[in-house]
This record gives structure tokens, sequence and C-alpha cells, in this order.
């Protein structure tokens, strides 16, 4: 191999390796993150609390680290998850049989 195709192959390898480590660190966040969340399922379960709240609480600072790309998704997750379900009846609607 001449000496640049040496070169070449050696970086591509280190950001292989550098892509992977990121993969596994996000990969370990995410199941941990799961992980969390089935917890709180399981003793809001126990609870039987009138409103579930999953997650964790992201702080001011939390939120500065975020691109604006990614608020914009947060905030298109919470629309989605606030939103009310079509096939909720609620209390004071008509049930006709």
């Amino acid at each position: 191999m001449p000496c640049n195709s040496m070169s070449l192959g050696r970086l591509s390898f280190t950001v292989l390796i550098a892509v992977h480590r990121m993969c596994v660190i996000i990969l370990m966040h995410a199941q941990n993150y799961a992980a969390l969340i089935e917890q709180q399922i399981n003793e809001d379960k126990q609870n039987l609390r009138e409103k579930a709240v999953y997650g964790i609480q992201l702080t001011e600072e939390k939120l500065n680290d975020f691109r604006d790309e990614q608020i914009g998704q947060l905030k298109e997750l919470m629309d989605e998850a606030t939103k009310p379900s079509k096939n909720t009846i609620s209390k004071d609607s008509e049930y006709k049989t």
C-alpha cells in the first residue's frame, strides 16, 4: 500500500472506532432511559396516580445545550403526547347505542 493509502486506512479505522464508541454511549443512555421509564410505569401502576408523569425534568441549563432543531423535535413530541386521544369519550359527551 502506498503511504497515503495506509494513512487513509488508519484514519478510516480511527473514525470507525470513534463512531462505534459514540454508538455504544448513545445505546447505554437509551437503555438507562428505557429502564427509568419502565420503573416509573411500574410505580404508577402501584400508586394509581391521576396523571402519570414519565421521564426526567429538563432544567434550563440542559435545554440550553440543545440545538434549535432538537428543541423543535421536543416540542413536537410534547404536542403529540399531550393532545387528546380521538378514542377518548368525555364525561359530557352523549354515548348512544
